[in-house]
């Protein structure tokens, strides 16, 4: 206790580098733990669950012709019949995304996109806190629907929801079941369910040989319970079985050849940052969790050094207090505790600060937002925080404090009390290594930031082979709008602002899974192939389209034609393919070429070429894709297109009005809603620009710890060479040459810091670039970034080294003489 109250004096006796201690930890402290919640949020997605250890997601893996597909999506009907062929099997939850739904209640109505239609069985397999309703019926009957909590209360205020009834165009729905909020940390979200045999309900039931069809065909996300501790390669040692029982028959009828089909069977708790299938829902990435955790150890280094650093450069100015407490008796043993202590109290004022820094954060901030996940900084509940706080604390103490204690009690008695302690060269050399090795962390930070928002910047100005900008998709709200949407089109082109309207299906991509822009979908294909009339089964990208499409969106046709309207086969029995699928199948003449869908009667033609666009983001490349125009009377009864309406530049806010006053009346069911291609675009990269934005400010914090260092020794350096400077001051030195003289030592090590950095920083971001089909150059760009960061890093250092500096250099030479 003697040595805490004593170390707490120390601290109050001196009070600027005390701050610059506790601040320079405290931030790297409350940087450290607000990662410890992301990275507890990220490990822990799915756990909440009881019985997570025992769900798996089936995942569907497609082998025709050449090409393996993988898909998290799984048919209607595969899930049911493999419980019915493995026992082991205990349960299992299908859910189908409801898409875009318009609710009613009274005169209110409001769009929802989170709504999922599920099995009666979800609430066995997952965990729910119900507030009111039964788990175990609430979603038996059709038709009957489960909110959560702040759905419920968006709906309907605070009145009770239960038996309400939630109307759409469809159907009318009723309230069961009311939840709690899910949590942030789950790979599957929803505001709200919908009883699955409300899709069914009514139809007869499906045959044998209609649920052997069906299993060819994804649909819907399907998971399964199976015994604790089982082994998933019993399964899959016996499901070519299954394989031949129900589909190989029907690969045969379908002339697929040697086309198979094997589920993969993920971990509940692997799906967020294992999972690399297609029609995915929104996935984590663990490349992101660990480079934050990295910088945010680096971050704690940095905070460490400026602690030690200063600890052994004031050893000068305590080697008096060193040899007296020596002379009073005191071993080495309880020199280096006492020194110990100190540091350990330094860290736990810091880490006082740190709780309170993030509190500011957490709730006088969006800082929630920035991270896109709600962190709660409860100790309480929160064992993990607690001592991982705590631990940090200690363990930052211990290792900050070491060697300045051993440095300081290995110091002689005489040579204390003589007050002639000087920095001997290995002291001096560790200061300098600890010093660079900051600047080559900070830099390195910069540099990655710097390239980060470079390939964004790419990725955003790239063309991607049709126009994204000033278009706006406006989504058909049901099927009597779809009716006439040839007559609604009409209607609009009649404003001169508008330079073109089309539509298609898929392309208003809200609420719905994977990266596509454009709406392309997989479809197995029959193609013909080069020099023969022979055809071969492989799945592509398909685009169902309206009129004008391929003009409207301004791509380019490199050979054949559009889809002329007056030649009614082009409508029915035409194709435009891109030029990848040209490559791919090595045609030298593809106009007239056969690609149609499996049991087509009437083969599709090939009429023309597009120049390859990117449907889907630039994280994968171009992939072969076959544009179709789709028939409105044959579209299924839940696929509604999207409007795309091209608006003239610099009219946006009047035609905007426009559009929603005649929606107004075209549609007068349904409240008008839009959104912009450029920002779908946008949107795909939205978790590469949170990674960039995080990295900047850290890149940030990791400067102003290394400019609290930096302040520190400069303000040492200086008065241990106040003499020196009257000295030269007198001889003619002017303040420039003075600044320079005490600057150019950290110069060196900036400069040291760059040179390792800047290769360090290019292998970082070339392995971070391999998520990304399309890349910047980065053997360009890494000059500029590095030139950027280098004169950055000096002007900071220089800035911060003068400080002190030019205070000395100012005052009157004859006080410098005098002093000390």
């Amino acid at each position: 206790m003697k040595s805490i109250s004593y170390a707490i004096r120390v601290l109050l006796r001196n009070k600027f580098y005390s701050f610059l201690n506790i601040f320079g930890l405290a931030i790297g402290l409350a940087v450290a733990i607000i990662i410890l919640l992301y990275v507890q949020s990220d490990l822990s997605y799915d756990k909440h669950h009881i019985n997570h250890e025992q769900i798996y997601r089936i995942e569907s893996k497609f082998k025709i012709g050449p090409k393996d597909d993988e898909f998290a999506l799984t048919s209607f009907v595969l899930a049911e019949m493999m419980k019915e062929e493995f026992p082991e099997i205990q349960s299992y939850v299908r859910f189908q995304n409801a898409g875009r739904q318009l609710f009613r209640i009274n005169d209110k109505q409001f769009f929802q996109n989170n709504i999922f239609f599920a099995d009666s069985s979800i609430f066995n397999v997952f965990t729910h806190e119900f507030i009111a309703g039964d788990p175990e019926t609430a979603l038996d009957e059709p038709r009957s629907i489960v909110l959560t909590e702040s759905m419920a209360k968006k709906f309907f205020g605070d009145t009770d929801p239960m038996d309400k009834i939630l109307s759409t165009d469809i159907n009318n729905y009723k309230v069961t079941g009311l939840i709690k909020d899910l949590p942030d940390n789950v790979h599957l979200t929803y505001d709200g369910l919908i009883s699955l045999t409300t899709i069914t309900s009514g139809q007869p039931p499906l045959s044998a040989q209609q649920r052997a069809g069906q299993l060819w065909n994804i649909a819907l996300y399907s998971y399964i319970t199976l015994p604790n501790g089982y082994d998933v390669t019993n399964i899959y040692d016996r499901f070519p079985e299954f394989f031949e029982k129900h589909m190989e028959p029907i690969a045969r009828q379908a002339q697929l050849g040697e086309a198979n089909f094997a589920p993969r069977l993920v971990p509940l708790a692997d799906i967020h940052f294992n999972s690399k299938v297609q029609y995915d829902l929104p996935t984590g990435n663990k490349a992101y969790t660990q480079s934050f955790t990295a910088i945010g150890i680096f971050i704690l280094i940095l905070a460490s050094i400026n602690y030690m650093n200063l600890a052994t450069a004031r050893a000068t100015s305590r080697s008096k207090e060193v040899g007296v407490r020596k002379v009073l008796g005191s071993s080495k043993g309880r020199l280096i505790s006492q020194f110990m202590s100190e540091s350990v109290v330094i860290t736990f004022f810091s880490l006082l600060l740190a709780v309170l820094i993030v509190n500011i954060l957490i709730h006088g901030t969006d800082f929630s937002g920035l991270m896109d996940r709600e962190l709660t900084l409860d100790f309480a509940s929160n064992q993990v925080l607690l001592f991982g706080s705590i631990g940090m604390a200690l363990l930052i103490g211990i290792l900050s404090g070491i060697y300045p204690a051993f440095y300081l009690s290995a110091i002689s008695v005489l040579v204390a009390m003589k007050g002639s302690v000087k920095s001997g060269p290995r002291s001096l050399l560790m200061r300098r290594v600890l010093v660079a090795f900051q600047f080559f962390i900070s830099i390195g930070v910069v540099i990655s930031t710097l390239l980060m928002g470079d390939q964004i910047s790419f990725m955003r100005d790239k063309d991607l082979g049709f126009n994204k900008d000033n278009m706006v998709v406006i989504p058909v709200q049901d099927t009597l709008v779809r009716s006439r949407i040839e007559f609604i089109k009409s209607e609009l082109k009649q404003n001169p602002n508008i330079l073109g309207i089309t539509d298609a299906f898929g392309i208003n991509n809200q609420g719905n899974v994977g990266n596509s822009l454009l709406g392309a979908s997989r479809n197995l294909l029959n193609i013909e192939l080069e020099g023969d009339s022979a055809y071969t089964q492989d799945t592509y990208n398909v685009m169902n389209v309206g009129k004008n499409f391929i003009e409207t969106m301004q791509m380019e046709i490199v050979e054949g034609r559009d889809f002329n309207e007056n030649m009614p086969t082009d409508i029915t029995q035409g194709a435009i393919v891109n030029e990848t699928v040209v490559k791919k199948m090595g045609w030298t003449d593809p106009i007239g070429k056969v690609v149609s869908g499996i049991g087509n009667p009437n083969p599709t033609r090939v009429i023309g070429v597009v120049k390859d666009f990117n449907a889907f983001s630039l994280h994968v490349k171009v992939e072969p894709t076959v544009i179709f125009r789709y028939q409105l009377q044959g579209a299924p009864v839940f696929a509604l297109p999207a409007f795309v309406v091209h608006i003239k530049d610099g009219t946006l806010n009047q035609t905007m009005n426009f559009l929603e006053g005649r929606f107004a009346q075209l549609d007068p069911s349904h409240p008008f809603e839009y959104t912009f291609l450029d920002q779908q675009a946008e949107g795909l990269y939205r978790g590469d620009r949170k990674q960039s934005r995080l990295t900047g400010i850290l890149s940030y914090i990791c400067i102003l710890i290394s400019c609290l260092g930096l302040l520190g020794l400069s303000s040492f350096s200086t008065s241990t060479r106040i003499k020196e400077i009257g000295v030269r001051k007198v001889l003619g030195a002017t303040t420039y040459q003075l600044v320079m003289l005490i600057f150019k030592d950290i110069m060196i090590l900036v400069f040291v810091g760059f040179v390792v950095a800047t290769p360090v920083a290019y292998l970082i971001i070339e392995d971070w670039l391999t998520v990304f089909a399309y890349q910047m150059p980065l053997q360009t760009l890494i000059i500029m970034a590095a030139g950027i960061a280098g004169l950055l890093s000096l002007l900071v250092a220089f800035l911060t080294v003068s400080f002190h500096s030019l205070k000395a250099a100012r005052q009157n030479p004859v006080k410098a003489l005098r002093y000390e």
